[in-house]
């Protein structure tokens, strides 16, 4: 059973079972709760990335032009934005396990310093996460095998982050932190151990010190047995209670996502650009995946044209587990972190690469072709909505190297026109 509102926005969704007898009628009850009162419509908060640093800004369409800055070093951390039109992010000024500063801009884009945060180990990637159903802003960090949380109840008035507390039941030794999604008692977890990318449920309670119990065990992007592979990097959980995780194989590997291609012109080469949005609901035993969207599981051969060579060595074609341009509006190159939560659709930052093997026959090099992209999907019929081609940002540095490239290109002998097409 599902309930609209007037403006045809879902507000719950609940199906339960029922065994009937054959000649026999039973009846069934469904209570739902409905979010009318905490749906979020959040606008986009987007980051462009400088020379190993992200500026976030929030803007009310997609756009390029950042007015909002929040600046941070190294791996891009999360932005969030709350019920009143407020968001947050942790700003870091350098690329160690130093301060961060965790700042507030309301409505009107006035910037306020809520608070230095420091001796709390490690961030989380994604450290930074809005709970609309109880008003509350979460803080994640990990230090000497430890998880701990920070619960911040309305946070628009909040003038300093709660103590950081530890999080007993789960064992977090060797792993590294990169998203979590909290809503009422429900949390998910993403961590890896560098080996694997894992995604654990289970019920938290206390305000602190926490009591976190595992409802099943973590699963890896593999046990799901979707087909899909790569590095899971985010997870969001919507009003309804319904879960989305977004996965991200970017590479020369399948089970990892690195934003780096190498190439060899004398070998055979597969290069991976793709990801999937995946929807999830809870059960008593964990949880379980309901739909999967935008994932290319074929591969497509990418060869040269004309007698292209490169030290007197034929070309090899590129063996592409990438979307085609084609293909593009219906599929990822690798989705990272969900940008806008509206009431009928999810906006994701997608950025990945396609390829152009050189044309000897017209003189022309190869080239790697980034896309950087926000990619919205609608809820009511969980596919890709619209997708914006940003020209002007990139949200990571993808590069390739290697034997036969340079300057992003392709080589071959007697090609040297840049002027290249995506196909």
């Amino acid at each position: 059973m599902e309930a609209y509102d007037t403006n045809d926005v879902l507000l719950a969704r609940k199906s339960e079972t029922i065994k009937v007898t054959a000649g026999e009628t039973a009846e069934c009850s469904i209570a739902l709760k409905l979010f009318a009162s905490s749906i979020l419509d959040s606008g986009y908060i987007l980051w462009k990335y400088e020379s190993s640093a992200y500026n976030f800004y929030r803007e009310d369409s997609i756009t390029e032009k950042a007015s909002d800055i929040c600046y941070c070093y190294g791996e891009p951390f999360g932005a969030v934005e709350d019920l009143k039109s407020n968001w947050y992010c942790v700003g870091k000024s350098s690329n160690d396990n130093g301060t961060g500063v965790l700042y507030r801009y309301d409505a009107d884009s006035k910037k306020e310093q809520i608070a230095e945060i420091s001796d709390f180990g490690y961030y989380f990637t994604d450290p930074l996460y809005y709970d609309p159903t109880e008003d509350a802003l979460w803080f994640a960090s990990y230090n000497n095998d430890i998880l701990s949380l920070s619960k911040n109840k309305s946070p628009s008035s909040i003038s300093s982050v709660n103590n950081i507390n530890a999080v007993s039941g789960i064992d977090f030794s060797g792993k590294i932190g990169l998203a979590f999604a909290v809503q009422g008692s429900s949390l998910y977890l993403v961590y890896t151990d560098l080996s694997n990318f894992y995604f654990q449920y289970g019920k938290i309670s206390g305000d602190g010190p926490f009591v976190f119990e595992p409802i099943g065990s973590p699963k890896t992007v593999s046990d799901l047995d979707l087909g899909v592979s790569g590095a899971i990097t985010d997870v969001a959980i919507l009003y309804d209670g319904t879960v989305y995780v977004l996965v991200s194989n970017v590479g020369n590997s399948s089970g990892d996502s690195e934003d780096s291609f190498n190439y060899n012109y004398a070998l055979s080469n597969t290069m991976y650009s793709r990801g999937a949005l995946l929807k999830i609901q809870s059960t008593s035993s964990g949880f379980e995946v309901v739909d999967t969207l935008g994932w290319t599981d074929s591969w497509r051969s990418i060869a040269s044209v004309g007698d292209a060579t490169y030290s007197g060595t034929d070309l090899q074609p590129l063996t592409a587990y990438i979307p085609s341009l084609s293909e593009s509006g219906n599929k990822f190159y690798g989705p990272r972190r969900f940008v806008a939560i509206k009431p009928k659709a999810i906006a994701i930052a997608d950025c990945g690469a396609n390829f152009v093997m050189p044309n000897h026959d017209e003189q022309q090099k190869g080239k790697m072709f980034a896309h950087n992209r926000v990619v919205t999907v609608s809820l009511s019929n969980f596919a890709i909505s619209n997708v914006t081609e940003l020209k002007n940002i990139k949200f990571s540095d993808l590069t390739i190297s290697g034997t036969g490239t340079s300057g992003g290109y392709i080589d071959c002998a007697g090609c040297t026109k840049e002027d290249i097409k995506e196909q």
